[in-house]
């Protein structure tokens, strides 16, 4: 969920930017640069601990807490999406095959839909894979961190934080959640890796 919200969000900045170019260009990633210079775990683990029962929010429904989650991982994830997807927007709308759609008739919706966004997915979708491996590890963080998903909900990083204190008398408590966190990472690593050999 977190990679899907994150990639949509980034592909319609991206390409709102790289259409209209200018101002919005300019604060859209101005906005994107200010982004990436914040420290994001820390950011993570200071929105993660808002109280959200005081803003009238569910509080300690596991269902709230995992919207939660993925609400705060998609704030911080659209950022990469957004600059790649407006990198490879500018150079799309600079071919040819575009000039002629718009003199054909094609309004710009149709241009920026129809012909640049299919032909910005590869290296797009190259980038949510590589999110699903980082949504990961930041769920993984924040709920070893008692901030993520709490119990009775499952989680690895739950069960991680749960095995400290069995690490000696029962290590394969925290051996197979941290196990998992591997291949699952690691599994979305080679997924990316087997896209950006396909992508053209």
């Amino acid at each position: 969920a977190v990679a899907v919200g994150a990639t949509l969000l980034g592909i319609a900045i991206g390409l709102a930017a790289a259409w209209a170019g200018g101002w919005l260009d300019a604060v859209l990633m101005r906005i994107a640069d200010g982004m990436l210079a914040l420290p994001a775990l820390p950011l993570l683990v200071v929105l993660a601990a808002v109280d959200t029962g005081r803003f009238g929010l569910p509080r300690g429904e596991v269902a709230a807490d995992i919207a939660r989650i993925v609400v705060i991982l998609t704030l911080f994830g659209w950022v990469g999406v957004a600059r790649l997807a407006r990198a490879s927007a500018l150079t799309q709308l600079a071919q040819d095959y575009v000039a002629a759609a718009r003199v054909a008739g094609a309004g710009e919706v149709r241009v920026l839909l129809r012909h640049v966004l299919p032909n910005i997915l590869g290296p797009i979708t190259v980038t949510a894979a590589l999110a699903v491996a980082g949504a990961i590890l930041a769920e993984s963080t924040l709920s070893f961190l008692g901030l993520g998903i709490q119990p009775p909900a499952p989680s690895w990083g739950n069960m991680l934080a749960n095995a400290q204190e069995l690490v000696f008398s029962a290590p394969w408590a925290a051996f197979w959640p941290g196990l998992m966190i591997l291949l699952a990472v690691a599994g979305c690593t080679l997924v990316a890796d087997g896209l950006r050999r396909l992508v053209p």
